[in-house]
This record gives structure tokens, C-alpha cells and sequence, in this order.
């Protein structure tokens, strides 16, 4: 029994360790070597596994309007004309930091990849780094260590 719990953690582990990566290296990498445009908010997912887009961030917990990843628009290069929608692709937002409606936002993508977008904020790097040592400490659990 103890061997399955401590094979749990592992793997819960490395799950939540590879999305930590994933929403803050991937971004900071396009920040660095790829392009960065400005876009704007134009909506907010209306759930976790919802595809459909709301016009407002109408959620509310306890009376306090809380965070819903948003949904953007912006453009394929800087001073460009076209435009592409995507949508933030981070497995955390935190609540502190709940995007408007307009909102300007950086966006960044690898160069020659414009539909490949990541939301660059500071709030997304710090839950993909909270997400990165939640994982780490499930995996050192996993493999024996204590608390």
C-alpha cells in the first residue's frame, strides 16, 4: 500500500512539475528569442473544459470577482494588420490578478509560429513556478523523503 501512494505521488508529480515547465519556460524562452506584440482581452472562458466565450468575467466567489483565463486578440508580427485570437494557456490563474474586458496584455511566440501564443504576465510565471515546486515536492515524497 505504502509503495502505490509513494507511486502516486511520483506521477502526480511529474505531472504537475511538466505543466509548471510548460507555463514558465516555454514563455520566457518566446520572451527572450521570440516575438512579442501586444494584444488585448477580448473575452473569458466560461469554464475549465468549456470551449465557449463570454463577452465579461462575470465569476464571483464570496462577492469578489475572482480570475478566468482570458481569451485575446493580436497581431501576427508587430505593426501588422492581421490578426489572430487565442487563449491563455496556463493551468493556473491566480485570483489575485483578474484580467478586464480591453485589457492590453504581452503576448509571445516563436518566431515563424504566430499561432503558437503564450499570455506573458508575471502572474502566470509565478503559478507556473508555484505549480513547478508543488510537483517537485511530490516527486521527493514520492521516492521516500519525509516532511
Amino acid at each position: 500500500m505504502k509503495s502505490i501512494i509513494r507511486l502516486s505521488f511520483f506521477c502526480l508529480g511529474i505531472w504537475f512539475g511538466w505543466m509548471g515547465v510548460r507555463d514558465t519556460y516555454i514563455p520566457v524562452h518566446n520572451r527572450l528569442f521570440g516575438v512579442t506584440v501586444q494584444g488585448k482581452v477580448s473575452g473569458f472562458l466560461a469554464g475549465r473544459y468549456s470551449p465557449s466565450v463570454q463577452p465579461e468575467n462575470t465569476a464571483q466567489r464570496n462577492g469578489r470577482k475572482i480570475a478566468r483565463r482570458p481569451v485575446f486578440y493580436y497581431p501576427t508580427e508587430p505593426g501588422s494588420s492581421q490578426y489572430l485570437s487565442g487563449q491563455a494557456k496556463t493551468a493556473f490563474v491566480p485570483s489575485w490578478s483578474p484580467y478586464e474586458l480591453n485589457e492590453k496584455v504581452t503576448i509571445v511566440f516563436p518566431k515563424n509560429h504566430p499561432e503558437e501564443s503564450y499570455l506573458f504576465s508575471v502572474s502566470a510565471i509565478l503559478g507556473g513556478i508555484t505549480m513547478l515546486g508543488f510537483g517537485l515536492l511530490c516527486v521527493y515524497i514520492g521516492l521516500g523523503g519525509g516532511l
